[in-house]
């Protein structure tokens, strides 16, 4: 198998997957997972789901195949391979079907470990959804996002995406004195927003509220001043402030805002997801800072991430251990340079193929000596 690993993340990558789109690779990850003894399936939702073994703990591993919009050609350059999706997140999710893949081979792994790889983790988080409405009750959950071989992510923050309606009386833009535009009301109102409810310039992002315009609208006729803008902001929520509780200030915020003004807004919430931030003291974080010890020779760091991903979701159905582990540097996230180095690839494998034992063994039987592969 010494040259699998990278022969399917090539594959994977070869496969053009923004959101909407993962059905070919969806086809091909069921293969590959049972080829290599899963019981492998496409659920309703599109996600493949494959099953290694039937007794022990039950270990979640989650990846997602969607990647953003925007080819980057499939290249290899020495240690490097380069490909949208190899950071985020096709890399991980190889390396975990890869690393439950030899750790049964190598043991006859003590667990019963599920790989999903879901869809629309980029845009709707359809996936996580979809597979949360039926799914069992694990012992530990790992999702597979760009950590770097060794680190970890506890800590995510929350999501609120906004769609704001502005509408004015509007008029004839051969006089723009006597009359209100909805552009200027909605770059006021963001102004506003901006200084008394987001800190983006505070020290720590991950402890304040941060966000930005994602897209904005307005105007209709040519001869006309706007009569109607909208604007869309992704806002990101530390753990100290629930989404809801915010949802509210933003809604008084919004009756301030429109007193005494000829505006009126309307608010939607396109998404909501609270703040996630995970033990790391537990049995699962453990056993693979053993297992980063041992392949890598390093003290794993603990990560807060500013941004959201689908563990936020699951953590608010499951209060077990979990946390985001996979190779690949996240600054290269949606760019144009997107790669991810080989030898850090086929070592988180490696890290998984000792950390599952590890946590199958010790999960059972804490008072275990340490795992020998």
């Amino acid at each position: 198998m010494q040259s699998y690993p990278v022969e399917l993340l090539q594959a994977m990558l070869e496969r053009y997957t923004p959101s909407g789109s993962e059905a070919e690779l969806a086809n091909l990850l069921k293969n590959e997972m049972q080829a290599n003894g899963f019981q492998s399936t496409i659920d309703d939702t599109g996600n493949v789901i494959g099953v290694l073994g039937s007794e022990g703990p039950r270990i979640l591993l989650c990846g997602h195949m969607d990647t953003v919009p925007g080819l980057v050609p499939v290249r290899k350059d020495g240690d490097l391979l380069y490909g949208r999706g190899a950071v985020d997140a096709k890399a991980p999710l190889a390396a975990m079907i890869v690393g439950a893949t030899l750790a049964n081979k190598r043991c006859k792994l003590p667990a019963q470990i599920t790989v999903v790889g879901v869809v629309e983790e980029e845009t709707s988080s359809r996936g996580i959804r979809g597979f949360m409405v039926n799914h069992p009750k694990y012992d530990l959950a790992v999702f597979g996002e760009p950590s770097g071989a060794s680190n970890m992510i506890v800590g995510y923050k929350g999501s609120l995406k906004l769609h704001l309606s502005f509408r004015t009386a509007g008029g004839h833009s051969a006089s723009p004195w006597l009359y209100d535009s909805c552009y200027e009301e909605s770059h006021s109102f963001w102004d506003a927003f901006q200084s008394q409810l987001l800190d983006n310039r505070a020290e720590s992002k991950f402890e304040t509220v941060t966000g930005c315009v994602t897209s904005s609208t307005a105007g209709g006729p040519g001869n006309s001043i706007p009569a109607t803008a909208t604007l869309e902001i992704d806002t990101r929520i530390p753990p100290s402030i629930r989404s809801n509780d915010f949802i509210a200030k933003i809604e008084k915020f919004i009756e301030h805002y429109t007193f005494g003004r000829e505006v009126k807004i309307e608010l939607r919430i396109d998404d909501q997801s609270d703040a996630f931030v995970g033990s790391t003291d537990s049995q699962g974080v453990s056993s693979f800072r053993w297992a980063i010890k041992q392949v890598l020779g390093a003290q794993a760091a603990f990560l807060k991430k500013t941004g959201t991903g689908d563990v936020n979701l699951f953590a608010e159905t499951q209060k077990i251990p979990m946390f985001a582990y996979g190779p690949g540097d996240s600054s290269l996230d949606h760019t144009e340079a997107e790669h991810v180095k080989i030898s850090e690839y086929l070592a988180s494998i490696e890290v998984y193929v000792q950390a599952l034992p590890r946590f199958a063994e010790r999960f059972q039987k804490p008072e275990l000596p340490p795992t020998t592969m």
